[in-house]
């Protein structure tokens, strides 16, 4: 199947569906709160996920475990080293992502950008509980008066120094400046309220957060046909596109985790549009879900002939990882989904 279109993506029903065992009700008993697990079962019974699950049960992703789990042991051998404790669910799960969505041939390359990918979730995770960490990794990171002291700021400048050889000068500052941006996100994120009574703009916020940005780019390490320093008209032209592509599919399909988490419910950008514009969370929902979808065909139309299968890729590994992995545990809600991260 692919995710080509919205047709193939959209079908309220689509065949063999029903193979997943799945009822809208089945898991919603893990969300603590009445009111979010209301909201959910609304959402499930909506059917507005449906064609996304049958995409995703039918997509084969092209990863090489068992490489993966090679890369995925060196890199906690590191953190340990670094005096990091980075959770190995978070490792084993973020290298199947990288190797989904921009696939390398080079080897080297390859664990650098696990490296840079699983270090930023995690500390988009850490930094998210606590914004202090966030301001002290910018104090570290981007004053020069500062001497990085924090193992967190001795890694950054480590992962950065890795991946350096693979890219252009200028495009290194970049990437490095979208990562330091998302921390500027993740402390705007701490000034909201759980009632909402807060005045931060969530879809601002949102679109601030440089963790997307960051993500995105990365694309340009898979083939010379996106390298950013030869292709800057592209990129300029479809950022945009992609950040929102990112952003929105992320926020409908982390509904469920957080939603069990709680917290992460309530300053989430679908609950707080919710609240605010005095709508019905799945309407909330399939608004956010139709624009992501639409910043992807967007995306299509701006690549060349040559770039189009490397973002028709990402965007099919970007829904597929968000739904067969164990981080976003859809498993729970659909047991005929097979997580991909064992």
């Amino acid at each position: 199947m692919s995710l080509t279109g919205h047709r193939s993506i959209r079908h309220p029903r689509p065949p063999g569906i029903d193979t997943l065992r799945c009822t809208a009700r089945y898991g919603l008993d893990a969300v603590p709160d009445p009111q979010h697990r209301a909201m959910m079962a609304g959402l499930l019974d909506s059917g507005l996920l449906d064609g996304l699950i049958a995409f995703a049960v039918e997509y084969e992703p092209a990863v090489d475990r068992a490489a993966t789990r090679v890369r995925a042991g060196r890199l906690a051998a590191e953190f340990a080293a670094f005096g990091i404790a980075v959770p190995a669910a978070t490792i084993r799960t973020i290298t199947v992502m990288r190797s989904l969505m921009v696939p390398v041939a080079d080897e080297d390359l390859a664990f650098a950008l696990d490296r840079v990918w699983v270090f930023g979730t995690y500390l988009d995770d850490l930094c998210s509980r606590e914004p202090a960490e966030a301001e002290a990794v910018l104090r570290e990171a981007l004053l020069p008066e500062r001497a990085p002291a924090r193992p967190t700021t001795r890694y950054l400048r480590h992962l950065f120094a890795g991946i350096a050889p693979f890219c252009d000068p200028t495009f290194l500052a970049v990437y490095r400046a979208f990562l330091h941006n998302a921390l500027i996100g993740v402390l705007m994120e701490a000034e909201f309220t759980p009632e909402v009574s807060d005045g931060v703009d969530s879809d601002f916020v949102r679109a601030y957060n440089g963790f997307s940005q960051f993500w995105f780019v990365s694309l340009q390490f898979t083939d010379p046909c996106l390298d950013a320093r030869t292709n800057r008209a592209f990129w300029s032209a479809s950022l945009c596109s992609g950040v929102t592509f990112l952003n929105d599919v992320n926020d409908v399909l982390s509904s469920y985790k957080e939603a069990v988490d709680g917290a992460d419910f309530v300053s989430s950008r679908l609950y707080r549009s919710c609240v605010r514009e005095g709508v019905a969370y799945r309407a909330v929902a399939r608004r956010t879900l139709d624009s992501g979808l639409g910043a992807r065909d967007r995306l299509l139309a701006l690549a060349s002939a040559d770039q189009r299968p490397h973002l028709e890729r990402y965007a099919a590994g970007y829904v597929c990882f968000h739904l067969r992995c164990r981080r976003y545990r859809w498993n729970d809600v659909y047991p005929g989904l097979t997580p991909i991260d064992t």
